[in-house]
């Protein structure tokens, strides 16, 4: 059993949740979410399958202190994160006349600087003595296509592009960074914002639509020495629906 641990935020539910699951068959994890009793609930599951399981419950809304928290739990734990899985995410449903600067902050926050946060932390050689080998960040096809009332979603999500970019640059050789884009799935902030319990689910696709383990496949695949030469690539797990939107 690895002494190295893969760090997934978001792992409360959706597709952090899934992903969490399925990685826990072969991998130790550490999981972080903003809901503790669900983060334990997911944490309990994922450990039946033998590997050690550690839980960081955190609001990324608020990421002014998480370096320096997470340097003291990793520290604490004696801890070292050779992968790192951002799934934590958040959006507003406004129109952009409606928004605010608080609201654009907290969606920046969860989405784009919580990450930048805790990969700048997981480098540093102290905290992680050079541990860090894998990252995956979790974009959307939104980021190119845009969606009506969700400006500061769309735009954070357009960051997550960038950083992959630039960080792929920056960290290669040793550190692989890539990012998925998922389009229309069913999960709880879908069936929280906009989701109608009574209708079909029938996003637009060319495919049937998809499930999380579909993400969470994605996930596994990129994390494994079969994508050893992938780095800097947004991939797009949408089941054709960003070719039907351009």
């Amino acid at each position: 059993m690895s002494d190295f641990y893969t760090f997934i935020t978001g792992a409360s539910s959706g597709m952090g949740e899934t992903t969490a699951k399925l990685l826990s068959q072969s991998r130790n994890l550490l999981l972080s979410g903003r809901d503790e009793k669900r983060l334990a609930s997911v944490a309990e599951s994922c450990s039946v399958n033998g590997n050690k399981v550690e839980i960081f419950p955190y609001d990324l809304e608020n990421c002014q202190g998480l370096a320096a928290d997470l340097k003291s739990f990793l520290s604490g734990k004696k801890l070292k994160i050779d992968e790192f899985a951002h799934f934590a995410g958040m959006t507003e449903v406004m129109p952009m006349s409606k928004t605010t600067y608080k609201i654009g902050i907290q969606v920046m926050n969860v989405n784009y600087f919580s990450a930048t946060e805790i990969i700048s932390t997981l480098l540093k050689r102290r905290t992680n003595a050079d541990a860090l080998k894998k990252i995956l960040l979790i974009s959307s096809i939104v980021a190119n296509a845009g969606k009506i009332c969700q400006p500061h979603y769309c735009a954070s999500k357009a960051a997550i592009n960038a950083l992959v970019k630039a960080l792929a640059y920056e960290l290669a050789p040793n550190i692989r960074i890539n990012a998925i884009a998922p389009g229309s799935f069913k999960t709880r902030i879908m069936e929280t914002l906009f989701y109608d319990p009574d209708a079909e689910w029938n996003p637009p696709t060319l495919l049937a639509p998809g499930t999380t383990e579909d993400i969470a496949k994605t996930a596994r695949f990129l994390f494994s020495n079969d994508a050893s030469y992938i780095t800097g690539q947004i991939i797009a797990v949408d089941g054709g629906e960003g070719i039907m939107r351009l």
